[in-house]
């Protein structure tokens, strides 16, 4: 059962396979860990190494692929760039039909760069996509790791929520 607020997608260059049908049967977990309304809407992209590099670049100002870029409507990253020297086409997330929802945000997966991390370990693959959603809806609701005493805490929670779920 696809539940209508969490939208997956794929690049259309991706070559990886990836078997992503548990992946709404945990996210409401996790927003109800957060206390997030149940109805909160997320788009999760899954992309290439060469398209979150596009998109690494645009956003952020580093040229490099990255395992996960996170878009929010409330909370911003921050641009590491001498000056946004290119525009790359933007990705246009589907906009959901019920206007109702509250959107958090957009995630970007690269699963090639999880898939190089890992080897292909099927389990360790899927747990580091988890572990990854959990990261980007954290990123989502104003955790960030820019210093020491902010990442502990994100780091507490992400495996606090990963154990929950």
């Amino acid at each position: 059962l696809l539940m209508s607020n969490i939208n997956i997608h794929f690049d259309t260059n991706l070559k990886i396979n990836f078997n992503n049908k548990d992946i709404p049967q945990y996210i409401p977990n996790i927003f109800k860990i957060l206390n997030l309304n149940p109805s909160s809407q997320i788009n999760i992209l899954f992309v290439d190494n060469n398209k979150i590099a596009e998109l690494n670049s645009e956003f952020r100002g580093i040229l490099e692929p990255t395992d996960i870029l996170s878009f929010s409507p409330d909370f911003s990253g921050t641009y590491y760039g001498t000056e946004k020297n290119k525009k790359i086409n933007n990705i246009d997330f589907p906009k959901h039909s019920d206007i109702n929802k509250i959107l958090i945000g957009d995630l970007a997966i690269s699963l090639e760069y999880i898939k190089n991390q890992n080897e292909n370990k099927r389990i360790i693959f899927d747990n580091e996509i988890k572990k990854l959603i959990i990261h980007g809806i954290l990123h989502l609701n104003g955790y960030d790791h820019e210093n020491i005493k902010d990442e502990k805490k994100m780091t507490e929670k992400q495996n606090y929520i990963l154990n929950k779920i």
